[in-house]
């Protein structure tokens, strides 16, 4: 009926024919029933909070910390580059943080109560729609230190008569962090993200929560097949929130506590991962100590800039 909300940000969509497998009855997964069958006539209990609940693959994940350490980190060595060929750039403070505080706290759509009655869908002062990205300009010559790009073929690139490094200083930042490698959170556990989430949704007691959740959001007026159509309802898109959309959001959440959705798919998922993780244990060892690499690079970088 609408777009699905695609909660794990950055992931890009591969192949799900083993995790699908895994999720789905009759494939041998390792993921057990969750609390057997829902229900839906029990009373509300409190939503687990964003901050009690931690997916296992979110030790390999970079964090948003993480990855503000890494930008600032690499915004230091493209400044040391420029200098270089007597050029500069300003290392400016990150601006204030958009999106998602945490990363469960949307994962599941919303789950606060007071959040949804001010906001609905929106998040507040971090919503990403009121704070458009302003994009930094350079000079001929800075982009040309910078990319290592011009319009001769074959020529020596230089600026202020200074040979500049094959990919320019955005390259030789990235290499001083992350080597020959890749910055930032692995191909394995960006994978393991986008995956196992959707992987999830298949799940038979996450279907079942789901339906739960779709017969009390029926019952409150209000008709959505599971919480990603709820959230991305297109007439919750606007830049503010409506009354409409505070009441849909409020109501949502209500029926995820009625029904124990955040529970049962939290540990649907959790299996999932483990299961996963298990099996690419070398892979997973091997993205934890390129983090730590990483992030001990950066640190070095911030002390001595």
């Amino acid at each position: 009926m609408r777009k699905s909300f695609k909660r794990p940000s950055g992931a890009r969509l591969v192949g799900l024919t083993g995790l699908m497998c895994l999720a789905l009855a009759g494939c041998s997964s390792g993921v057990q029933p969750v609390g057997g069958a829902v229900q839906t006539a029990q009373a509300p209990s409190a939503l687990p909070t964003a901050a009690e609940l931690h997916l296992p693959v979110e030790t390999y994940l970079f964090s948003d910390a993480d990855s503000v350490k890494l930008a600032r980190a690499g915004a230091v060595l493209r400044r040391k580059c420029l200098q270089r060929f007597g050029l500069d750039q300003a290392v400016t403070p990150a601006g204030q943080p958009t999106g998602p505080r945490t990363f469960m706290e949307r994962r599941y759509g919303v789950t606060d109560l007071a959040q949804v009655a001010a906001d609905g869908y929106h998040l507040g002062d971090r919503d990403p729609r009121t704070h458009p990205v302003e994009k930094p300009t350079f000079s001929a010559e800075q982009q040309k230190a910078l990319t290592g790009k011009t319009g001769a073929g074959g020529a020596e690139l230089r600026v202020n008569g200074v040979p500049v490094p094959p990919g320019g200083c955005y390259d030789e930042a990235k290499k001083e962090l992350a080597g020959s490698g890749a910055l930032g959170s692995s191909d394995v556990a960006q994978r393991a993200d986008f995956e196992t989430f959707k992987a999830s949704l298949s799940v038979p007691q996450v279907k079942r929560a789901f339906d739960a959740w779709s017969s009390c959001m029926t019952g409150k007026g209000y008709s959505y097949p599971n919480p990603l159509d709820a959230i991305s309802d297109r007439r919750f898109q606007g830049d503010s929130p409506t009354q409409l959309e505070r009441e849909v959001a409020t109501a949502d959440v209500v029926c995820k506590q009625q029904v124990h959705l955040v529970d049962t798919w939290f540990a649907a998922e959790t299996s999932l991962q483990n299961e996963l993780i298990a099996r690419q244990q070398a892979d997973f060892t091997a993205a934890l100590k390129v983090k730590g690499e990483q992030l001990a690079k950066a640190d070095a970088v911030l002390r001595d800039q």
